[in-house]
């Protein structure tokens, strides 16, 4: 399968601030949707990896690591800071965690519950509060609030879609 790799997407943020219930229905599903894509791949598939790409519980594992740079991001946008705190793009979090080592269940267990924390912050904000931006510092673009939900929404989707390609591929290896 041919796929755009994260770090070269384009990304164009000029929709109106108040489609945020829609995207945050994204954000909210996402859990749900991990847990029903990892539940139908064979456990002996879970931990290995292709073409040095992470496994689908290290790709699992990295969603969960992500949320406190997205929580920040959402306080940052939040309290009016110019620049949004940067992310690290060499994913040490994810590399040293050894999510391989976790047992899945955990690593979903994780992931849910750190949504919830992300969803549950976003229900505290005002309408008006997503219109409010920050400059994202790779993009060197500014980023309203709900561009982010927008951007965390298809990071999602992009890892999900990782996990279905590497169920695929183990499967036809089988």
């Amino acid at each position: 399968m041919s796929r755009i790799p994260w770090f070269e997407r384009k990304f164009s943020f000029d929709f109106p601030h108040e489609l945020y219930p829609e995207i945050m229905a994204r954000l909210r599903g996402t859990p749900a949707r991990l847990e029903e894509q990892v539940g139908m791949i064979a456990p002996a598939i879970l931990k290995l990896s292709y073409e040095e790409r992470w496994s689908v519980q290290e790709n699992a594992g990295h969603l969960g690591d992500l949320e406190p740079l997205w929580y920040g991001r959402i306080e940052d946008i939040s309290s009016g800071l110019e620049v949004m705190r940067e992310a690290d793009l060499s994913n040490t979090a994810t590399y040293q965690a050894k999510h391989n080592d976790s047992n899945i269940a955990d690593l979903l267990q994780r992931f849910r519950e750190l949504r919830g924390k992300l969803i549950a912050k976003l229900g505290t904000l005002q309408d008006e509060d997503f219109a409010k931006s920050s400059l994202h510092p790779r993009l060197d673009k500014p980023m309203r609030l709900v561009d982010l939900c927008l951007f965390v929404a298809e990071h999602d989707d992009f890892h999900l879609a990782t996990i279905k390609e590497l169920s695929i591929i183990f499967e036809k290896m089988s």
